[in-house]
């Protein structure tokens, strides 16, 4: 019926599936010589040739595109027809050309993108073709031929399963004599046809050879190497992959002829059914520490007699792979092989002669290079055992040799994503960018801090307290210099400070001695230091200025009679003021300037320093008094004192303070014994609320 009407016309998407007519053969036409193309032009002999081997490239391709549309047009539309009415339905079109409509569509690219141009170039100019113009079309030689890996890998089992159908199939026989002597295959075999791919993609390289051999140029010559280059590479991609392939099909075979994993005796069918998940030995998964592309390969199997202890000698069958020896109890050929000693990996494998001519020892070793078993190996002569050493030695020093390529291969890509994790931080360090939304956090001259997203420490309260100490022979020399507190907490922040400041090491010593002196920081104590006289060469210190009294009179603001004065014949310095308002001006005055980290210990407190002087000698801390019972009952404020307290401070937040004059000195203030004993009395003010610059 196909002789007589043809072969009938498939659906649209099956003719669309397999290229049957789809796009044509117009633009694969060609000249029968090259002279067409450039006539009446002279040039040597040796150019000639090289015209001869471009030609040649050319037009070896269009036949090959011919070929390859008989697989499809003739082969694959006369079985695909023959399946719509029935006949052939056991046969896979699929299986045996289902590659072939990619590599119609690869090479009809290829010669539009990449042949073609050059020809037209030539026909339109009359000069010769030039090589230099496939250059870039060879270069990417692998990405447009991707699918040759595939029909590659598969064309051994296409042509076998062809063969196997022509065998046992009759009906499918007489398909394939009628194609071949249809006058579109041009009385081509089946098996020929498919192998063409494989033949064609590999005769690139001669292809390009022969023009690079007939060209004088040495620009020429450098495309046509880098060209060469090129389609090798891709061409030992393909060969990799095909022996991977192969290799995998025969770790398949094998693995299949190895069958239960039975190494252990079961106890009972409680501990048969727990061991049962982890009786399965995978032969097909990959090596351990090797590249991916190494697969597990049977390297040597044969019958042995094996003796473990002081058992008899056992029948065995071993199986030699790549990167372990696996131990097999001998079967019937209908059954597969019963595996009855664990893999021993090659790695941790060592094999001694005997004194037997045809015995061997095998000891496996743990991780610990110590004997985890051993037995001896019967082989059928010494010829034998000395081939089982020989493969063993051989199958070890390769192992070795690939778990070295791929420790260095690591090494080498993770000191290469080091690099690029470096030059990432780098070009991040040096860009001038600041992140949005973020503001540092610094002091502002009005004492402004930052909001709360943007400051990294917490800045607690500063509260003023006393701290009396004891000179010694160490700290009768040290000195506070003008950085130091002396009591106002009114230090510049930009003030040099250290951590092993005179102050704060008076200050440790006194914890050490009796912790009680640090008090909380919600207690101020009415330590009324007289401000010091202004001193020029101090422009660091800020100090609170003297204040108006008229607001509040002398004694007004005490619980219990007039505030304790300092007279001149004690301290040997004349002034006045209300004490309890200085203290009260400088507290605020602190609140308003950001505190300085250097004296401010864990609790958020920072403590004043006082040393005796030299009229009254040190004090020591065993020579003070607890407060007396008057003294603590006047740390809790009557309402009255509330009431005071609250009309000083509004007194004191309608004062100007700006313009005011600086203390008269900025040297630190030493308290005598007198003014200690002083302080002891019953004139003590407790405010209800804690001072805080946060």
């Amino acid at each position: 019926m196909f002789s007589m009407f043809g072969i009938p016309r498939l659906p649209p998407e099956d003719r669309q599936r397999w290229e049957i007519g789809e796009g044509g053969n117009k633009n694969l036409t060609i000249e029968k010589s090259w002279k067409e193309l450039v006539p009446g032009h002279k040039m040597s002999r040796e150019h000639g040739h090289q015209q001869e081997a471009m030609w040649e490239l050319l037009t070896t391709e269009v036949i090959y595109v011919g070929k390859l549309k008989i697989m499809t047009d003739l082969l694959a539309a006369g079985l695909l027809n023959l399946q719509r009415v029935g006949l052939l339905t056991e046969v896979s079109a699929e299986a045996l050309f289902g590659h072939v409509p990619n590599l119609i569509r690869a090479h009809r690219s290829f010669w539009e993108e990449v042949l073609q141009p050059t020809l037209e170039e030539t026909r339109a100019s009359g000069q010769p073709l030039d090589p230099v113009g496939l250059q870039n079309g060879f270069l990417t030689f692998g990405q447009r031929f991707q699918p040759y890996i595939h029909y590659c890998l598969k064309v051994k089992r296409t042509m076998a399963y062809a063969r196997e159908l022509q065998e046992s199939n009759p009906l499918f026989q007489a398909f394939v004599q009628w194609c071949e002597k249809h006058k579109l295959s041009g009385r081509q075999m089946l098996g020929d046809l498919l192998i063409k791919p494989h033949q064609r993609v590999t005769k690139y390289p001669l292809l390009l050879q022969a023009v690079l051999k007939r060209s004088p140029k040495a620009q020429t010559q450098e495309a046509l190497r880098a060209m060469i280059v090129a389609v090798d590479s891709f061409l030992h991609h393909i060969n990799r992959q095909v022996r991977q392939g192969e290799e995998q099909d025969s770790l398949v075979a094998a693995a299949q002829r190895i069958g239960s994993y039975e190494v252990l005796e079961s106890f009972s069918a409680e501990v048969e059914r727990n061991l049962r998940p982890f009786s399965t030995l995978d032969l097909t998964s990959p090596m351990v520490g090797v590249a991916p592309d190494h697969t597990r390969q049977l390297l040597l199997e044969g019958l042995v007699r094996v003796k473990e202890g002081r058992e008899g000698k056992l029948d065995a069958y071993l199986f030699l792979f790549s990167d372990v020896l696996v131990v097999t109890k001998p079967q019937r050929k209908a059954d597969k092989a019963k595996v009855i000693r664990p893999p021993l990996m090659l790695e941790k494998l060592v094999c001694r002669h005997l004194r037997d001519p045809s015995s061997f020892l095998v000891i496996n070793l743990t991780e610990f290079q110590c004997v985890s078993s051993a037995f001896i190996v019967h082989c059928p002569s010494s010829r034998e055992r000395a081939h089982w050493m020989e493969k063993i030695q051989q199958a070890q020093a390769t192992l070795q040799k690939l778990k070295a390529e791929e420790y260095v291969q690591q090494k080498r890509e993770l000191l290469a994503l080091y690099r690029d994790q470096d030059r990432d931080r780098e070009s991040l360090d040096t860009r001038p960018s600041t992140p949005s939304g973020t503001r540092p956090s610094t002091p502002s001259p009005e004492g402004s801090q930052s909001s709360a997203e943007s400051r990294t420490l917490e800045i607690s309260a500063v509260i003023p307290h006393l701290v009396v100490t004891e000179d010694t022979d160490e700290d009768t020399h040290s000195v506070l210099d003008d950085t130091s507190d002396s009591g106002y907490g009114t230090l510049i922040p930009g003030s040099p400070k250290g951590p092993y400041s005179p102050l704060s090491r008076l200050r440790h010593k006194v914890i050490r001695r009796d912790p009680r002196l640090t008090f909380s920081s919600l207690d101020l104590r009415d330590v009324p230091l007289r401000p010091q006289p202004t001193d020029s060469q101090a422009p660091q210190r800020r100090s609170a200025p003297d204040l108006p009294v008229e607001g509040v009179q002398r004694g007004s603001s005490l619980p219990r009679g007039d505030p304790p004065t300092w007279s001149e014949e004690e301290d040997g310095t004349s002034g006045s003021g209300n004490v309890v308002m200085e203290t009260l001006h400088r507290a605020r005055l602190r609140s308003q300037l950001p505190s300085s980290p250097t004296h401010v210990d864990s609790a958020g407190e920072s403590p004043w320093d006082s040393s005796g002087d030299e009229e009254a000698g040190s004090f020591s801390l065993e020579q003070s008094r607890a407060p007396s019972p008057r003294a603590l009952q006047s740390r809790d404020p009557s309402p009255r004192t509330e009431d005071m307290l609250r009309e000083i401070r509004e007194d004191l937040a309608s004062q100007r303070i700006e313009g005011a004059p600086e203390p008269r000195s900025s040297s630190p203030r030493k308290l005598t014994r007198m003014q200690l004993q002083r302080m002891r009395g019953h004139h003590i003010i407790r405010l209800d609320t804690p001072l805080s610059t946060s």
